[in-house]
């Protein structure tokens, strides 16, 4: 079983391709319970994004709650992939003290490059359209290297983690869980469509459709499946977004010969 948190759909397409190529099925992670998770004989894969150099806070606090029992036949392990905009920080170290403290064997952890798409910090915008291409062909490739790794019970840490991980992990991943995660700073502008696919793309079911307009609950995770599911752009996070771009991944996994 592989499990994977998507927003844009960078995510899931990894999870989706690793799944077909391991012979595997792949489940948004919360469609299935930590006391429910199945474990092949390659264990159990999680994917998910790397947010601000660290681990989503909903992704640590499953993997916490998975029962250790559930991994006692054989010891089977569990294996992430992160996928990133460009580097990952210190963020496998999160997997790694997260495992730790809840007895759960940990395989490895790799790293996919894909599309940058996070938005809501200063700085931070969607790639160029030629420097999104050019990492969407390569991470075929990559993901392959992957799986085969996993086939062979590879172990460590493959990932790219970047220049003064460290100090960005530690210093800008706590800025984005105080000031990117604020759910009352969502909000609709007067181009909203009232189409609710904003409310349709939400992985946790955060958005509801009131009055024909979205309204954002307080279980935001900033996955920003919203803000670039919006075919109008109308979906804004306070004014930080009013002059960013947008982006979600299509791709459908296919066969990597």
């Amino acid at each position: 079983m592989i499990l994977y948190f998507s927003g844009t759909g960078n995510s899931r397409y990894v999870a989706e391709l690793l799944a077909q190529q391991l012979k595997e099925k792949a489940f948004p992670i919360f469609d299935i319970s930590p006391a429910n998770v199945e474990w092949s004989d390659m264990g159990l894969g999680i994917v998910c994004p790397v947010y601000s150099w660290g681990i989503p806070p909903l992704v640590l606090n499953y993997i916490s709650s998975i029962p250790v029992q559930a991994n006692s036949t054989h010891q089977r392990p569990i294996w992430v992939v992160l996928t990133c905009g460009d580097e990952t920080g210190m963020a496998p170290e999160m997997i790694v003290d997260a495992c730790a403290k809840t007895g759960l064997k940990l395989q490895g952890i790799w790293s996919v490059i894909m599309p940058n798409n996070y938005v809501l910090l200063p700085g931070f915008d969607v790639d160029p359209t030629d420097v999104e291409q050019q990492k969407l062909s390569q991470a075929p490739t990559r993901i392959r290297t992957i799986a085969q790794a996993v086939i062979k019970g590879e172990e460590g840490i493959d990932v790219t983690r970047g220049s003064w991980a460290w100090i960005k992990t530690k210093l800008v991943y706590p800025l984005f869980k105080r000031w990117g995660m604020i759910p009352r700073k969502w909000k609709w502008t007067k181009e909203c469509l009232q189409c609710g696919k904003c409310a349709k793309a939400c992985p946790i079911g955060n958005i509801e459709m009131r009055g024909n307009h979205p309204r954002w609950h307080d279980k935001c995770v900033s996955c920003l499946a919203c803000y670039h599911s919006c075919p109008v752009h109308a979906v804004s996070y306070g004014n930080m977004t009013s002059s960013k771009g947008q982006y979600e991944c299509r791709l459908k996994a296919v066969n990597v010969k």
